[in-house]
């Protein structure tokens, strides 16, 4: 199915169409040259590194796979819909008004992958509707009201994460980026986290994840 107009010409702009079986460069002098605005970048990173992941990294050298998942919040409802095409995915962008598609999914995530050892679901939710406010990274007492820290958890959590193959620590990366949208200098301290984003979507892509990824990803509402 070919994508909407608004999302069809938002492509167009950056040198990329729908093909018939996946995304294409169509105009190569357009997506070497043309001009990204910053909330576009993940529709033109994720586009291109499913073409080629070496032409992404020498269109955006420092675009860290993180960034990505940072630009998110950014990003409007056609954005949005062009990086679910570009990953043939068929889904309406979360919003406050419609949370509750990002919860259920994001915990058969959790389940699929088996990344029980780096989320946990609580008893009471943290925000208003929506299952992912029952979701909280394992490594802190969640039922005091405090939150202390749990002797020796993070340590645990990261030598678990270092573990992981490289597809699951990115999904585990999104999900922790997406609830934490900032710095973070508990759990990801001293762990891989340094992809280039073209690196994360081709390893994604290779172990058949990235549609997952992309339907998380754009069903975010917000935490």
């Amino acid at each position: 199915m070919p994508p909407p107009p608004d999302v069809a010409a938002l492509l167009d702009s950056l040198g990329l169409a729908i093909g018939t079986h996946q995304v294409e460069i169509i105009d190569f002098h357009q997506a070497e040259s043309a001009y990204v605005h910053h909330s576009r970048i993940p529709v033109a990173a994720v586009g291109y590194a499913l073409v080629s992941p070496t032409f992404a990294k020498g269109r955006f050298p420092k675009l860290t796979f993180i960034d990505l998942i940072h630009k998110r919040p950014s990003m409007d409802e056609i954005e949005a819909r062009a990086v679910a095409a570009v990953c043939g995915v068929e889904v309406e962008p979360g919003s406050w008004n419609n949370c509750e598609p990002f919860g259920i999914h994001l915990w058969s995530m959790i389940e699929h992958y088996d990344l029980g050892a780096f989320f946990q679901r609580v008893d009471r939710p943290y925000g208003s509707r929506g299952e992912h406010y029952y979701m909280r990274p394992r490594g802190f007492d969640w039922g005091n009201p405090d939150n202390p820290e749990i002797p020796g958890a993070l340590e645990q959590w990261r030598a678990d994460y270092r573990k992981l193959p490289p597809y699951r620590q990115l999904l585990v990366a999104t999900i922790l980026q997406l609830y934490f949208q900032g710095e973070d200098t508990y759990w990801m301290v001293r762990v891989p986290k340094k992809w280039h984003a073209a690196e994360g979507v081709d390893i994604l892509q290779a172990n058949g994840a990235l549609q997952d990824w992309a339907r998380l990803y754009v069903l975010y509402p917000g935490w």
